[in-house]
């Protein structure tokens, strides 16, 4: 329980600071979610070139492997890092975390997230064009 506690509080402290806007948050986060993916195709094609050389060589596989597992890294740094930039609640973070794990999992999050995004904005548009033609006519 001590520990639960701790890491709380560690996480409330991160989602004080800010330190990106949300565009430079959103782009890095869109830049980690594209390199993600491109590491699946990297090992998805070490695998099969493993599988179609003569040689059965496991060199493609440590390459590709290395570099995707980089960028995995990169990609669960940048879900934890940028979520309060973001504006992102914790479940949300975690979701992103776990989309990584399937192959192009990132991709389809980053979609979702760009979609929630955009109607976000747009509503807020909405209400703000709203509040001016009432004011307009009071």
């Amino acid at each position: 329980m001590k520990f639960i506690r701790s890491i709380d509080a560690r996480l409330k402290k991160l989602e004080q600071h800010h330190p990106f806007t949300g565009e430079e948050a959103w782009l890095l986060f869109r830049l980690a979610a594209f390199g993600e993916a491109v590491g699946w195709s990297l090992l998805i094609t070490g695998i099969l070139l493993r599988e179609f050389l003569p040689s059965h060589s496991q060199t493609p596989v440590l390459l590709a492997g290395q570099i995707h597992g980089m960028l995995f890294l990169l990609y669960m740094l940048a879900s934890l890092g940028l979520y309060p930039s973001l504006h992102w609640s914790r479940r949300r973070a975690i979701v992103a975390l776990t989309a990584s794990v399937p192959p192009y999992g990132s991709l389809l999050f980053e979609q979702w997230a760009a979609y929630k995004r955009h109607n976000s904005t747009a509503n807020l548009y909405h209400r703000v064009i709203a509040y001016q033609l009432i004011q307009e006519r009071l």
